[in-house]
């Protein structure tokens, strides 16, 4: 029995485990590890210094919210692609740099059927008004963007700051997180954000390197 038991211990340990189980229901997802990620990706592009990847794999939020034209999304929805979480506000000035850059990102990955990248915004705005006014004042086209009025999100992560990335892999588990404005036009992202999604977007249990 204890021969079984310790086989099933080892065999769990060797894959991400479920987000949200009875175990860690009442912990943010954050704060549960789910599986090791390995060593950091080696080269990574100056604009993103200050991005952390984790060295395990952490909870995330399975949050549905809706789009600004009122169609459900759930945020772990996306399997076997690397989704980057772009969380954003309408009053906050960071923002309103860094959007045309993540629209650009979002015209790149979103509509490429064979892209491993997928780009989700998501508006902490309280209402969709204020999020189509704003995108239309700044003539921000074509903007795909989900909206977290009651920061649903903020059960899971650490709201506190905005603009706030975070890379979630291809089973819902959280990867790694960057707070503060980043030059996301930069050549060098492209580069980077492949590399993660070659580690992390079809990982099934086990580190990719």
């Amino acid at each position: 029995m204890k021969k079984t038991l310790l086989m099933c211990a080892m065999l769990l340990g060797l894959q991400c485990a479920t987000v949200g189980s009875a175990v860690s229901a009442d912990l943010p997802g954050f704060q549960v590890k789910t599986c090791e990620n390995g060593d950091p990706i080696a080269e990574k592009p100056g604009v993103l210094l200050d991005f952390i990847e984790l060295r395990h794999a952490r909870g995330f939020s399975k949050a549905v919210l809706k789009d600004l034209e009122g169609k459900s999304h759930a945020l772990n929805g996306y399997k076997g692609k690397l989704v980057m979480v772009d969380v954003w506000a309408t009053w906050c000035e960071p923002c309103i740099r860094s959007l045309p850059a993540i629209k650009k990102l979002q015209d790149r990955y979103n509509n490429d059927p064979k892209s491993d990248i997928q780009i989700v915004s998501v508006s902490v705005d309280r209402t969709v008004d204020e999020v189509k006014k704003f995108l239309k004042l700044h003539n921000i086209q074509g903007f795909d963007s989900l909206i977290d009025p009651q920061q649903l999100l903020g059960n899971d992560m650490p709201m506190d700051v905005v603009p706030s990335v975070f890379m979630v892999d291809g089973q819902g588990n959280l990867v790694g997180f960057v707070r503060g404005f980043v030059d996301w036009a930069d050549d060098s992202v492209h580069g980077y954000l492949t590399a993660l999604a070659k580690k992390y977007a079809k990982r099934d249990g086990d580190i990719v390197n």
